[in-house]
């Protein structure tokens, strides 16, 4: 076919002044202006040519007849789609590489042209500067390849040379390094994109309330939900976790979303079971590579009885509390999406009372080799804590230990009761960048300095270490004066040991004094009315002993827990009459329980 044509829709664009880099362009599109747009792009490149076609038909002419370097195609087009005409390029002229162009109607088609090994995606109608830095990134790729096979072939016939190959090897380098600066840029735009997703304000339950949390382990990640009001009577809770990390598994989740159905096609809603195994179909229907598959829990809630339906595809357990104390754990009712084609998902269905609290999370929350178990967690939703602090308490505990990369990690708290309800999607400054050495040190630790002992409490105190903190308090007192204890590294203590730290000053108001008290934990102390605490804090500080040694937190059977909580609650209850009335359920319902146990 003749390339010079201008009256046919074959034409080649004129290289710019600089001369030609010996670079092919061959644009693909159905729309003349959008080819205009791309060919303009590209000429300031010092192409050799740059070739217009019209359909997938006249590009594969031209790929045929001509060695291309880079094609530019359109998704949508007649005759023949963009991704057809890469799978015949792939077995007939593998040569080029491909960058495509979607408009937001055909993103699907946009993911599975990047999944046939597309270089690039660019949005509908294109920007000049966008074209030209996408074309300029897949010639230096295809420099680089050609370059990197160059210096191995030279460095393996001349040892002589090594010093001058390394040397350019060093500039490989620091280009590839300038690459991934480009690419961390792209993935800092696709972590915004991400959470655009996710929702973006909570419901109004009237009787319900939903807490969040999400925090991806990097710019991106395979963590999803979201809390779907569907008619006046119902609402769905959704959170998915899909396989492996980083991109991958971010365009999994944002799959996942877009084959998300509630309703059938007639507006009905569906169940969760059928949920699950309709979107298991449409996975299997897309995906193609092992390894890919996604776990999920779709809860769906009656606001007025209180009936939660529930289906889980190899997520880990839901768990449903009580005011009393008491958990269940509501295990997965069938195998991860996109398994197995014949998957089948069971219900379960949970009755929520007043004060009951049902809890979904992805295995990040369990963080590195489980140092977290679904135990643990049931035992923080029972242990007393408000609900606007459970979430917190447990991402503190998920991530204390956690020196490298972690997981993802996304938490949704439903509760029935009354109360306004919090997304927290974006971490605070110091979950950014957090010291290492506090990750390491032990959560309490006590050290003798003359006739003076020391207790420090870092990281987050709950209830689980505060029979230990008791004791260690108690046996030092029985052997020295004074006891100080050290906060500057405390990050957050929950009601029962607020309680046992109230407990001991009175005890032995003159020999207990505490130092370095964080802003948020004073706060505490003034809300609860802790007078008595806080006529024991310091001005000024002492040094931590040398000879600091993690305290033991030996086994503590379950009634004497019980009782420690109580009576932590029992003391702070004292204290006001706000106080009798926010933990005089948690009061009551362990007097229950202990009596009932007795």
């Amino acid at each position: 076919m003749t390339t010079q044509r201008p009256d046919t829709d074959t034409t080649a664009t004129a290289a710019g002044a600089g001369g030609p880099t010996g670079a092919t362009f061959l644009v693909v599109d159905d729309d003349a202006m959008v080819r205009k747009v791309v060919a303009r792009g590209l000429a300031a490149l010092d192409p050799a040519e740059v070739l217009e076609v019209a359909d997938g038909q006249a590009a594969q002419d031209v790929l045929l007849q001509k060695q291309v370097d880079v094609v530019v195609t359109d998704v949508l087009m007649p005759n023949m789609s963009g991704l057809e005409l890469m799978k015949w390029a792939q077995q007939h002229c593998p040569g080029p590489l491909w960058i495509v162009l979607s408009g937001l109607e055909t993103f699907d088609a946009a993911v599975d042209a990047l999944q046939l090994g597309a270089f690039d995606y660019l949005a509908k109608p294109p920007e000049v500067q966008r074209v030209r830095v996408a074309v300029r990134n897949a010639m230096d790729q295809i420099e680089l390849v050609r370059e990197r096979r160059r210096l191995y072939q030279e460095l393996e016939s001349s040892n002589a040379q090594l010093a001058e190959k390394v040397d350019q090897l060093e500039q490989v380098r620091c280009t590839l390094e300038e690459q991934a600066a480009v690419i961390q840029s792209d993935l800092d735009r696709a972590e915004i994109i991400q959470r655009a997703l996710l929702p973006q304000k909570p419901p109004e339950p009237g009787g319900w309330c939903v807490e969040t949390l999400y925090r991806s382990g990097s710019s991106v990640g395979g963590d999803f939900y979201d809390v779907i009001p569907l008619d006046p009577d119902h609402m769905g809770l959704v959170i998915a976790d899909a396989a492996g990390h980083g991109v991958a598994a971010a365009m999994l989740s944002v799959l996942f979303k877009l084959r998300l159905n509630l309703c059938d096609q007639h507006g009905q809603l569906l169940m969760p079971g059928r949920v699950l195994a309709n979107l298991n179909r449409r996975l299997l229907d897309t995906l193609s590579a092992p390894g890919t598959f996604i776990t999920a829990v779709y809860v769906l809630l009656n606001r007025q009885t209180g009936e939660a339906r529930i289906a889980s595809a190899g997520h880990p357990p839901c768990i449903w509390s009580r005011p009393s104390g008491h958990s269940r754990l509501l295990e997965r009712t069938g195998p991860a999406l996109g398994l197995a084609a014949d998957a089948s998902y069971e219900e379960s269905a949970v009755q929520l009372a007043v004060g009951d609290r049902l809890l979904l999370y992805t295995d990040g929350v369990l963080g590195v080799g489980e140092s977290l178990s679904s135990d643990d967690l049931a035992s923080t939703l029972c242990s007393g804590i408000a609900r606007t602090e459970v979430l917190r308490a447990l991402y503190c505990a998920a991530t204390r230990d956690t020196g490298g990369e972690r997981d993802d990690i996304t938490m949704i708290l439903l509760e029935r009761g009354e109360g306004a309800s919090h997304f927290d999607d974006t971490p605070e400054p110091e979950e950014r960048q957090a010291p290492p050495t506090a990750a390491a040190r032990p959560l309490l630790q006590q050290g003798i300095s003359g006739d003076c002992a020391f207790i420090e409490i870092a990281g987050t105190a709950t209830w689980s270490c505060s029979q230990a903190f008791l004791d260690a308090a108690r046996n030092l007192l029985e052997r020295h004066a004074r006891l100080i204890i050290d906060l500057g590294n405390c990050e957050y203590m929950d009601s029962t040991c607020l309680g046992t730290l109230h407990e001991m000053v009175t005890a032995s108001p003159e020999a207990i004094a505490l130092q370095r008290l964080p802003v948020n934990i004073r706060q505490n102390f003034e809300e609860l009315s802790m007078d008595a605490v806080l006529s024991r804090l310091r001005a000024d500080s002492d040094p931590l002993p040398r000879n600091m040694v993690p305290v033991q937190q030996s086994d503590v059977d379950a009634a004497r827990q019980g009782a420690r909580v109580l009576s932590a609650h029992e003391a702070l209850a004292s204290l006001s009459q706000e106080n009798r009335e926010m933990f005089q359920g948690v009061v009551e319902s362990l007097r229950g329980d202990l009596d009932s146990s007795e």
